[in-house]
């Protein structure tokens, strides 16, 4: 039995592309250093059409071998947007899992050289117009070539993962935006996918008091990813201003909501805002 002990947590593309550093550090060797694109991959297709593609992923040079396994799989989202989910390729309704291969399936490098992914996606003839997703995954395994410490250790192992969106015409963007709630320190927007594909939610929430044309304050509502299926809601939040900015009070709050589109989605209410005397702090 090898006596490293071993540990990932995977750094995810999903829904926003970075070009990223990794640095995943053993118990008793210095930091293992790859740089991978995390841009998520969209490819515009038809029915019965082929695509390829490449994921690229470097060691710096100077770096040891390192063993990686390719796979393709299915993802989703909690309603709130805060976790991922991965599942056999075609689990879902709306995958391109199925649809698309890698090679090579598992590789190694070694420092200053590239792993090179290609990717092809075939799509069915009787693929129906929308968006379809899925994900790349990366993970580091243990090499089988490797020595055995002579101690145990631990060894942190590099994992990442990119969304694959394909989109078939015609695609149908849209969403609803169903309620908005305040919460101790939190505004909650919650928006329904009403369109054939998955799109990017952000956008920000507006204070006003009453009779006030300009608003007290804003509450920036990060950018996340609100699918079709298997839940076509979402619940995002937005981190209040700290409460001497944004005090308890009844305010008319405004949630406007960017899916890509050339408007906004908006809608307001009147909400009682009450704040905690740590909230915003």
């Amino acid at each position: 039995m090898s006596k490293n002990m071993y540990r990932s947590a995977r750094l995810s593309g999903l829904i926003a592309g970075v070009l990223v550093t990794l640095a995943f550090s053993s118990g008793t060797a210095a930091a293992i250093t790859f740089t991978a694109s995390l841009n998520p991959i969209k490819l515009n297709a038809k029915p019965g059409q082929v695509l390829t593609t490449e994921f690229r992923l470097t060691s710096q040079p100077g770096e040891p071998r390192a063993q990686f396994k390719v796979e393709i799989q299915d993802w989703w989202r909690s309603e709130d947007g805060r976790q991922s989910f991965y599942g056999a390729a075609g689990s879902l309704p709306r995958s391109c899992g199925r649809w698309t291969s890698v090679n090579p399936g598992e590789a190694a490098i070694v420092g200053g050289e590239t792993l090179v992914v290609r990717l092809t996606v075939s799509v069915p003839v009787t693929a129906e117009p929308g968006g379809y997703w899925c994900a790349l995954t990366v993970d580091e395994v243990p090499d089988p070539l490797a020595a055995t410490p002579d101690q145990v250790a631990m060894r942190f192992l590099a994992s990442l993962a990119t969304g694959i969106y394909v989109y078939i015409d015609p695609v149908e963007r849209a969403a609803k935006i169903q309620s908005i709630e305040l919460e101790s320190d939190e505004a909650i927007v919650q928006v329904e996918n009403s369109g054939n594909t998955p799109v990017a939610v952000e956008g920000r929430f507006e204070f006003f008091r009453q009779g006030e044309k300009e608003p007290v304050a804003v509450a920036v509502l990060p950018r996340n990813m609100l699918l079709t299926t298997p839940v076509a809601t979402g619940r995002f939040a937005a981190v209040l201003p700290a409460a001497d900015v944004l005090p308890s009070g009844h305010y008319l709050v405004r949630a406007l909501v960017d899916i890509g589109l050339d408007h906004y989605i908006g809608v307001q209410r009147e909400i009682e805002l009450r704040r905690t005397e740590t909230a915003g702090r």
